[in-house]
């Protein structure tokens, strides 16, 4: 018996022996038609194996495939194989059972496009018996975002109780710092192929879940998907972004870089259809701006994209509308309702331009370089899309001395040309309407406003103040228009071009003026601080203010159209600034009451002419040097009507700033004589007359008369 088992065991010995000595120098390569041929009858598609076939023998066998090419029968490539790597079990194998322990590829491409593919540099699966589910490794490369992924899939067994068909899945995917985790199932793989999971998406502190649909059976996939979030930070997604080849795994998350240049990806829409419903209730765009409860629906419809704005809240808004992406034939479409309280400005602006009152902006200042420095004007905003909106804001917060409120009106883009019809804004108890129009085509644009009983002191909250600067105690109401036009490539250009007309004027009011040291940043000011006039802490009786200028090809002429005109201060403006080059030639003429001496002195003190630029304004002529060339002339020429170099006296000084506008009437034209500063202003002016008359001697003994004019 013991023989017998020896021969028998020796017997096997040689079996297996000479089957690994078979399995060793059998060339499985002869067999590689034949499994094209089964790939091609069974499967439907296309096999090529271009590398080697070989089986490595132990108790769990391993075939080897290397340099393998899948594709449809009409040559459509479906995948490329570097290396293939299946390990089986033999003994199910005598129960006619298949059962892989291992399987593992490297360097495979999986094509979803005539041009692109999915690089898998690794995959391996494994299972432990026919009733476990198989465990997923993979590392794969989606256009140079590496994605690493694990999970489970349905066990062999589930796989061919369902004829291969269904597929159970819960994996974990890797990438670029977003981890995204898929349960559900997947269906109908020999058929009508689709998916159903819930899913969640984390990326550093933001997390985004919901359920996804797909429909993979027809031509284009369609998918549906929901998507809620509880918080957002756009910012963590945008950097992530920045790292991908085409910029667009985020595409929401990083808006400014899009409009700054990147090529809409049109093709998308047409690779998928889509049903989104978003829910995100807070989404942190920057420091500054957050979306609240924004609930959106998005469809894809043939190459078409649309989404419904079903509410955002943001800077004191609520936004809902339409928008629409066809192709590159035609631009976005957006059809907004913007609807708010409170909108501040100042979450857009600097805190130095917070501060400045309007006072400041009445002739630009000697700081106007840096107020306003040259900057391009951004027209490829306007052909990024079209648009229609409709707003109602309740209050504009634009600085902490001003408020705007109830704001209506619409506002359109459409090939480049943006319009805006300003129903009504309240300013200081007042109205302001008007329209803006800006195109991008011929780089020009236009604005036409008016204001109508606008109350300073309701406007701007400093004014309302006894403390402050310029404190308007009673009346205050004013009436402003804007009509101008101007074109360019950037600001200095639209200063150099600007054309029309600005006018502003105030009725009757009381003024105090606290103190003008204080004031700082325009013309005006400087030159009454220059002048050093008596006007601290002095309530003034005001018959009425004008600003009215005549531009024209970017220089602004005043017709004597700086008009103050106060019982202790009255002040006319006449010349120009121009915008162009900044040079400034103003005459102006003020008087503070305080020639009652009828001092020559004083009154040609009087006349001041600016000139310089608007960053460095200068007094050109001073009151030694108007003396002396008044002095030349009535030497050489005799009698001199000192009127012929000063401004007139104008009884009416606001009914002459607006002659030639259409509020030319607004102020009427006064027929009494002036009283106290017209009065020395006439006599100071007789008198140097009757000195031009009377005088008969010569330049030398004139210099001896008048010599303490030159001091």
């Amino acid at each position: 018996m013991k023989k017998f088992l020896l021969v028998f065991l020796s017997l096997i010995l040689v079996l297996v022996i000479g089957f690994i000595v078979f399995i060793k120098f059998f060339d499985f390569n002869n067999y590689k038609p034949e499994i094209e041929k089964l790939a091609r009858k069974y499967g439907n598609i296309e096999v090529k194996i271009n590398g080697d076939l070989k089986v490595a023998l132990s108790l769990k066998p391993t075939i080897e495939i290397n340099d393998v090419n899948i594709s449809m029968p009409d040559g459509q490539k479906i995948a490329q194989i570097g290396d293939a790597f299946v390990q089986f079990s033999i003994l199910p194998l005598l129960k006619k059972e298949f059962e892989i322990n291992f399987l593992e590829t490297t360097d495979t491409n999986i094509f979803y496009n005539e041009k692109d593919s999915v690089l898998i540099r690794y995959l391996a699966a494994d299972m432990d018996s026919m009733d476990e589910p198989i465990n997923i490794k993979a590392q794969t490369t989606v256009e140079g975002i590496e994605i690493d992924g694990t999970g489970k899939i349905s066990s062999l067994k589930k796989l061919k109780e369902n004829n291969f068909n269904d597929i159970d899945i819960n994996a974990d995917f890797k990438a670029m710092g977003y981890n995204l985790n898929l349960v559900g199932i997947l269906q109908g793989l020999q058929d009508n192929l689709s998916a159903d999971a819930t899913y969640k998406l984390e990326h550093k502190n933001n997390e985004i879940n919901g359920r996804i649909q797909a429909d993979l059976s027809g031509e284009i996939p369609y998918i549906k998907l929901d998507a809620e979030s509880a918080k957002i930070n756009a910012a963590d997604f945008t950097n992530t972004t920045q790292k991908a080849n085409n910029g667009w795994f985020v595409s929401s998350a990083c808006a400014a870089e899009y409009i700054s240049g990147t090529t809409i990806p049109y093709e998308y829409l047409n690779m998928f259809n889509l049903d989104a419903n978003i829910d995100i209730k807070k989404l942190i765009v920057d420091a500054a701006t957050t979306i609240q409860n924004l609930q959106a629906e998005i469809i894809i419809k043939n190459g078409v994209f649309k989404a419904d704005i079903k509410n955002a809240e943001t800077l004191g808004l609520n936004i809902n509308g339409k928008v629409s992406l066809d192709s590159p034939k035609s631009r976005p479409y957006l059809n907004l309702n913007i609807k708010g309280n409170t909108f501040d400005l100042q979450k857009f602006t600097s805190p130095k331009s917070q501060k400045q009152s309007y006072i400041e902006w009445i002739i630009p200042s000697a700081a106007a370089s840096s107020l306003m420095p040259n900057t391009t004007i951004p027209y490829q905003y306007l052909n990024y899309t079209n648009a229609d909106i409709n707003f109602t804001v309740k209050k504009l917060i634009v600085n902490p001395q001003i408020q705007l409120g109830n704001i209506s009106g619409n506002a359109s883009i459409k090939n480049g040309v943006f319009k805006a019809d300003i129903k009504n804004i309240l300013a200081g108890d007042g109205n302001i309407s008007g329209t803006i129009k800006v195109d991008s085509k011929n780089q020009n644009a236009a604005a036409k406003l008016t204001g109508v009983n606008i109350i300073l002191q309701s406007l701007d909250k400093d004014l309302a103040k006894p403390d402050y600067e310029i404190y308007v105690k009673s009346g205050g109401k004013t009436t402003a228009f804007v009509d101008v036009t101007t074109s360019g490539k950037n600001t200095d250009q639209y200063l150099a071009n600007l054309s029309g007309k600005i006018i502003a004027f105030t009725d009757p009011s009381i003024v105090k003026i606290k103190s003008l040291e204080r004031l700082q940043g325009n013309i005006i000011v400087q030159i009454l601080q220059a002048l050093k006039l008596n006007v601290v802490n002095k309530e003034m009786n005001m018959k009425c203010a004008v600003f009215r200028s005549d531009v024209q090809n970017g220089k602004m002429s005043f017709p004597k159209g700086i008009v103050f005109d106060a019982n202790d201060l009255y002040l006319v403006a006449d010349g120009d600034i121009n915008l162009g080059n900044e040079k400034i030639n103003l005459a102006i003429q003020p008087f503070s009451g305080k020639i009652t001496d009828a001092s020559i002195s004083s009154l040609l003190g009087s006349l001041i002419k600016i000139k310089g630029t608007i960053s460095n304004p200068q007094l050109a002529i001073n009151q030694t040097a108007t003396a002396k060339s008044v002095i030349g002339a009535i030497a050489t020429a005799g009698a001199y009507n000192v009127g012929d170099m000063l401004l007139s006296a104008d009884s009416s000084p606001c009914h002459t700033a607006l002659i030639g506008t259409q509020y030319s009437e607004h102020f009427k034209q006064s027929k009494t004589v002036r009283s106290k500063v017209s009065n020395s202003y006439n006599n100071t002016q007789d008198m140097v007359k009757d000195i031009g008359k009377n005088l008969k001697d010569s330049a030398k003994e004139i210099g001896k008369g008048l010599k303490g004019l030159f001091k």
